[in-house]
């Protein structure tokens, strides 16, 4: 005998209502929920206007259900609470607009309280009135691994004297898979006075879950004046693009509304020659899922650099995969790798110099002027510096 209509909709009815009968008894039990900061923090940050929309992503421990929570920025300008304005559910995360009050640019906290809960997260939000014509960013990979501490204490040291406009940090920050050096790198980037922005390598994937419980998101967008930083996962299968982020970086370069697009992304496009098939002596990593379409949409949306790490050397390529030793105002998107900041480095292309360091990339009126390694470096190079 089969089971009448009404039968089977009170079925459905009651499998529906299951997980929100358990939510409010939880609530009602009085047992206390969690509540993460999926961004703005350190690594994804907010950067923009007094006065604008500033959305705030909430994962909670139990899903679709928030504890009543205080949500509040501390910085040069003091402590201001943040107003929520309005409320969406993007899967089980909640994004709230939060309207930002009026304080002075610099860098600031955000503090999340709840019942359960008094959480500060260093550095999330930047307040920024008015954009220079000039932006310098620094961009670093493939960190100090463990043993190596100075070397990351004095490029911070370095960075609050020289004081970049951005810290972009491309991948590989936690070598032997520790937590500890996880929050170590962490604590050293909340020094700097600039954004971190960051992206993830494959050696994040040696402590995955600390790594996102401490920096976050995985792909994210970064509106920085008149560029847009897109930071982009290539670690899913080790150096290959899924599918869903594949079609996020697609809406992303669809709505880029006249801004310069940057990408940043661990694993190089190109192969550093045609032997290349491997890890072997440090030649191989490189991107092989979606290389085709990621190139096109770099033509078609005329991103104007995309950074990588993972080989522990420099290298620069043009938009068809050839090293360009000659000149570095070619045409087209420039593919750069940048060498390690902190661990071994490695011969890719017999004209590259063996060294350690970091990347300045600048951009005059939102147009790329240069991208050269550390100026200080004796070591000439001449695909890599200042046209």
């Amino acid at each position: 005998m089969q089971p009448s209509s009404s039968k089977r909709r009170g079925a459905m009815l009651g499998v529906l209502l299951t997980p929100t009968l358990l939510a409010l008894s939880i609530v009602a039990a009085g047992w206390p929920l969690q509540v993460r900061v999926v961004s703005p923090r350190l690594g994804t940050p907010w950067i923009g206007r007094p006065g604008a929309m500033l959305e705030v992503r909430l994962a909670t421990s139990l899903p679709f259900v928030l504890p009543a929570f205080d949500l509040s920025l501390q910085g040069p300008g003091g402590t201001a609470r943040l107003q929520e304005t309005a409320r969406r559910w993007e899967g089980a995360d909640a994004v709230l607009s939060m309207s930002l009050p009026e304080l002075p640019d610099g860098g600031y906290s955000l503090r999340l309280r709840t019942k359960a809960q008094n959480v500060l997260l260093p550095k999330a939000v930047f307040l920024r009135r008015a954009w220079p014509s000039v932006l310098r960013l620094v961009q670093i990979a493939d960190l100090p691994p463990p043993g190596r501490e100075p070397l990351m204490q004095r490029f911070v040291e370095e960075m609050r004297v020289k004081q970049p406009d951005a810290v972009l940090v491309t991948g590989d920050i936690n070598y032997k898979g520790t937590e500890s050096n996880i929050d170590f790198i962490h604590a050293q980037l909340a020094r700097l006075d600039a954004p971190v922005i960051m992206t993830a390598g494959n050696h994040e994937r040696e402590a995955w879950h600390r790594y996102l419980r401490v920096f976050g998101a995985r792909d994210h967008r970064t509106e920085f004046g008149p560029l847009v930083i897109l930071s982009v996962d290539s670690a899913h299968g080790r150096d290959a693009l899924t599918p869903s982020t594949f079609r996020w970086l697609q809406r992303e370069l669809n709505r880029l509304d006249g801004r310069t697009a940057i990408i940043q992304i661990h694993h190089p496009i190109f192969a550093p020659g045609p032997a290349a098939t491997s890890e072997a002596g440090g030649t191989g990593g490189y991107l092989r899922g979606y290389r085709r379409a990621f190139l096109e949409l770099c033509r078609r949306h005329d991103v104007s650099i995309v950074l990588s790490g993972h080989w522990h050397q420099d290298a620069v390529f043009d938009q068809q995969g050839a090293f360009r030793t000659d000149r570095v105002d070619f045409p087209g998107t420039k593919y750069v790798v940048t060498t390690a900041l902190g661990a071994d480095v490695r011969n890719v292309f017999e004209q590259s110099p063996l060294r350690h360091g970091y990347r300045w990339i600048e951009f005059v009126d939102g147009q790329l002027a240069s991208y050269s390694s550390d100026p200080h470096n004796p070591v000439p190079s001449e695909a890599l510096g200042a046209p």
